[in-house]
């Protein structure tokens, strides 16, 4: 007679990713918000203060993106000018892009980087959850 399968043991869809891994996928520009949300919402990394750092930073840039992309052109508009309001909001998306950028090699090189504002929001934020 025979013996009844067992189911396999339960496993999680993010046990073969390191933790270098997942700080690279927080900073991939505009889309790295998604992967960083399920970073933050996993048990996995619930006690992981790097990759939770760094989650918080990208999902910070991200709503600064959001800004700088949606909120400021509409505001601009009310301003009278030559354009100089078009040409600021777009050094503004070029500064954010570089900054993923940056983050993204620093994060592939396991170095932690803390934008001024966005990284001590980061911080706060990763202490106040754990």
């Amino acid at each position: 007679m025979a013996q009844p399968r067992s189911a396999p043991p339960y496993s999680d869809f993010l046990d073969g990713l390191s933790d270098r891994a997942a700080c690279i996928l927080c900073y991939i520009p505009v889309f790295g918000v998604i992967p960083a949300i399920v970073f933050l919402a996993t048990q996995r990394f619930r006690g992981n203060v790097r990759v939770r750092f760094n989650a918080f930073q990208a999902v910070y840039l991200f709503v600064a993106w959001l800004i700088v992309s949606s909120a400021m052109p509409v505001l601009m508009l009310t301003v009278p000018g030559w354009g100089v309001e078009h040409l600021f909001v777009l050094v503004l998306k070029l500064l954010l892009f570089c900054c993923w950028i940056y983050l993204l090699v620093k994060a592939a090189q396991e170095q932690e980087v803390r934008l001024p504002v966005l990284g001590d929001l980061a911080a706060r934020s990763t202490n106040e959850q754990l």
